[in-house]
C-alpha cells in the first residue's frame, strides 16, 4: 500500500501519546521532517510555474513552481499554469527577494524562504497534508511544515490534544477510552492561546533551530486542523514572521479566548 493511502494511520501514529511507568503520557510537537521521506519523480514532481496576479498580468521576478503529487487513488494531481489560481502577494517588497512559492492542489499557494526545496509531500485519501521544506544544508539549518485534517476527526483531536482545551476529551469520547491528559514534549516556552481557535507556540527540539508554530482547531463548522511550524535562523527571522502572520491572517480567528 503506498504512502498516501496510509497518511492517516501514520499521522495517528506519530502523533500518538507515549505512557512511560509513573508518568503522564506525553504528546510529541513537530519536529524536524526525518520519517516517510517524499522521493522526486516518484512521490512529487516539480515544474516551472509562471504565475498571475488577479487582473490575469503575469507576475515578473516571482521563483515559483507547481508541486504534483499522487492522490490517495495512486493518480497524479496535475495543473497547467493556465489553470493557477491568482497570486496575491503580499510581502512586503524587502522580503520578495528572499521567497520562494509553490503551488499544489492540496495546499494552494505556499511561500517558503527562498531555497528551501520540499523534503515530504503527502495527501491522504480524507485530504490529510503535509508538505515539509527544509534549507538546503539540511534541516538543521531550517524547516517548515504546513499541515491540514480537513476529516478524520482522531488525527484532529491527536494533534490538537495538550494544546486546545477539550481537544483530549473529545478524543476519548470518540475512541471510547479514559486516559490522562497528555502531557507536550519538549515543553514549549511559549504556548499562546490567540483567540478560541488558534494557538501559538515557541519551542526547543535537537538539531533544528528555534521552532515557532501556529495551530488552529476550528469547530465552528465540519471541524479541522491546521498547524504550520517553522525553524529558521535568526538571519530569517523577518520571513519566519512575515510566513506565521500570514497563516495566522488567513486561517486563524474566532473570537476571544
Amino acid at each position: 500500500m503506498n504512502f498516501p493511502l496510509r497518511l492517516c494511520a501514520v499521522l495517528l501514529s506519530s502523533l500518538a501519546v507515549v505512557a512511560t511507568a509513573g508518568d503522564a503520557p506525553h504528546r510529541a510537537l513537530t519536529g524536524p521532517p526525518s520519517h516517510y521521506l517524499s522521493v522526486s519523480g516518484k512521490d512529487y514532481r516539480l515544474a516551472p510555474a509562471h504565475p498571475r496576479d488577479a487582473a490575469g498580468h503575469a507576475i515578473d521576478g516571482v521563483h515559483a513552481t507547481r508541486i504534483e503529487v499522487q492522490d490517495g487513488e495512486g493518480d497524479w494531481e496535475t495543473v497547467q499554469d493556465n489553470e493557477l489560481p491568482a497570486l496575491a502577494i503580499a510581502a512586503p517588497p524587502e522580503l520578495r527577494d528572499k521567497l520562494d512559492w509553490f503551488y499544489a492542489n492540496a495546499t494552494g499557494w505556499l511561500a517558503v524562504p527562498r531555497g528551501w526545496k520540499p523534503q515530504r509531500t503527502a495527501v491522504g485519501v480524507d485530504g490529510n497534508t503535509v508538505f515539509s521544506f527544509v534549507a538546503p544544508e539540511g534541516a538543521e539549518a531550517g524547516w517548515m511544515s504546513w499541515e491540514l485534517f480537513p476529516a478524520c476527526l482522531g488525527c484532529i483531536y491527536e494533534a490538537a490534544q495538550g494544546v486546545f482545551p477539550g481537544a483530549h476529551k473529545q478524543l476519548d469520547t470518540l475512541m471510547e477510552t479514559s486516559t490522562p491528559e497528555p502531557v507536550l514534549e519538549p515543553k514549549p516556552d511559549q504556548l499562546q492561546r490567540l483567540d478560541r481557535c488558534t494557538a501559538r507556540l515557541a519551542y526547543r527540539v535537537p538539531k533544528s533551530p528555534p521552532v515557532r508554530a501556529l495551530m488552529v482547531l476550528d469547530q465552528t463548522g465540519d471541524p479541522f486542523f491546521r498547524e504550520l511550524a517553522i525553524a529558521a535562523p535568526a538571519s530569517s527571522a523577518a520571513v519566519a514572521d512575515f510566513l506565521l502572520a500570514s497563516f495566522k491572517d488567513a486561517h486563524g480567528g474566532c473570537g476571544k479566548p
